[in-house]
This record gives structure tokens, C-alpha cells and sequence, in this order.
């Protein structure tokens, strides 16, 4: 472990990260004990209470668990909390980014066409105009890459606003994890936004006319037209 510079407010968080990230690489094993308290205390350079918060975040995502007499150990995979967007985001130099990737898609693929489904159902007009504002700066030709891919992303996430379901709405980081790991790739793939663009409009159009069945449709045809793309 680097020794740590400074104390400062996000330090228990970036020292969790960093446990965090090398728990999901494979650099501390299932089973294994952390180093004593007063080792890792040297190590860091930090206060005991500066490390004693850091693990507490390890233990509230289910990273490990403290037992009097063994000492803190690492926890498996089953235990993660694996929906929580830091989570998500020690996971992002894990060496199975493609399976990675691909379970996320098949959470996308589950929860989205419902996403659209409430969405036209229960969505206001303010709501369906922030899906169609999403829509109208991905389809701008002047629109830079960075930019059509945020859009795109917003696109969807405010799908999950307009369903107005209170446990959907925690799932939305996943679909933000999903997106930001497959549109670079579906971009490169297909050279732009060309070929999903009508189907975003589908989407959109169904959700404005409140056609319940067609927005859960046109979700399923563009989440498995993708999945194809990015793993067949």
C-alpha cells in the first residue's frame, strides 16, 4: 500500500477504492486477511480513524467482514453489492471487462423494455419532453462524439425518471455503467449513431403516444440489436 500524502475529507473513500479495485483484480484472494491494523496504519501514513471509515465502506459493500480472533477477511463475490455505482466502478480494470460488459447487457435487457413500458404509461409531459430533448441532441450532425454519447446515456436514464418507480430508479447506474462500456463500442462498430437512431426514435414515439406495449417493444428490438453488435 502507497503511503498517503495528506488527510483530507474523501480519504477514507479513495483509501477503500484502492483496497476496493485490487479485492475485484485478484490482488487480495477470497478468504485472505488484511494486513494488522497497525501494519496498514504504517503503511498508509494516515489516523486510525481515517482507516477504520475506509473499512467500513469495504464492509458495507460487502467487501469484507470482520470476526473477533481471525481478523478481517475478504469476502467473495456473492456478497458485493454489486448495484452500488462505486462498486461498479472498482470493477473497472477487472480483467473480464467483456463479461463485465455482457451482464450488464442482460440486466439492460431485462429492466429497460419494463423502464419504457411505465414510462408511457405514467410519464408527464415534462418527462417524455426530456426524453425527446435527449433524442434531438443525439440525432445533431454538429453533435460531437462525447456529447451524442452523454445524450444517448441521458436518453435512457430519463426513461427510468418518466417510469416513476422509486426501485428502478437505484438500477439506473447500472444502465449508466452498461452505456458508457457499449456505445464506444457499438460507435466504432457501426461508425456512428446511424443505425440506432430510428431505433431511439421508436422509443421515443411510442412513450409520447403512451403505447405501453409498443415502447416495450421497441426497448427489447434495440437492446438486443445492440447485444448483438457488441457479443455475437
Amino acid at each position: 500500500m502507497k503511503p498517503i500524502a495528506r488527510e483530507d475529507r474523501g480519504l477514507p473513500a479513495r483509501i477503500a477504492g484502492d483496497i476496493g479495485r485490487r479485492i475485484t483484480l485478484g490482488d487480495l484472494k477470497v478468504g485472505e486477511t488484511l494486513p494488522r491494523e497497525a501494519d496498514m496504519l504504517a503503511a498508509l501514513g494516515v489516523s486510525r480513524t481515517t482507516l477504520r471509515e475506509a473499512l467500513k465502506i469495504l464492509s458495507t459493500k460487502g467487501f469484507i467482514e470482520a470476526k473477533p480472533r481471525l481478523g478481517t477477511r475478504v469476502r467473495a463475490a456473492e456478497h458485493w453489492n454489486t448495484l452500488d455505482p462505486v462498486v461498479l466502478s472498482w470493477q473497472g480494470d477487472a480483467e473480464d471487462q467483456d463479461a463485465l460488459a455482457e451482464e450488464l447487457f442482460e440486466i439492460r435487457l431485462s429492466i429497460e423494455p419494463l423502464a419504457a413500458r411505465l414510462a408511457a404509461r405514467r410519464g408527464s409531459a415534462a418527462h417524455h419532453a426530456a426524453i425527446r430533448a435527449a433524442f434531438l441532441r443525439m440525432a445533431e450532425e454538429q453533435t460531437g462524439i462525447d456529447a451524442a454519447i452523454e445524450a444517448d446515456i441521458d436518453f435512457h436514464l430519463q426513461i427510468f425518471q418518466a417510469a416513476r418507480n422509486r426501485f428502478l430508479l437505484p438500477v439506473s447506474s447500472v444502465i449508466r455503467a452498461a452505456l458508457s462500456i457499449s456505445i464506444p463500442k457499438t460507435m466504432a462498430a457501426s461508425g456512428g449513431f446511424g443505425q440506432s437512431l430510428a431505433q431511439h426514435r421508436a422509443i421515443l414515439e411510442a412513450i409520447e403516444q403512451r403505447d405501453e406495449e409498443a415502447a416495450f417493444a421497441a426497448a427489447t428490438t434495440l437492446i438486443a440489436s445492440t447485444y448483438k453488435r457488441n457479443f455475437s
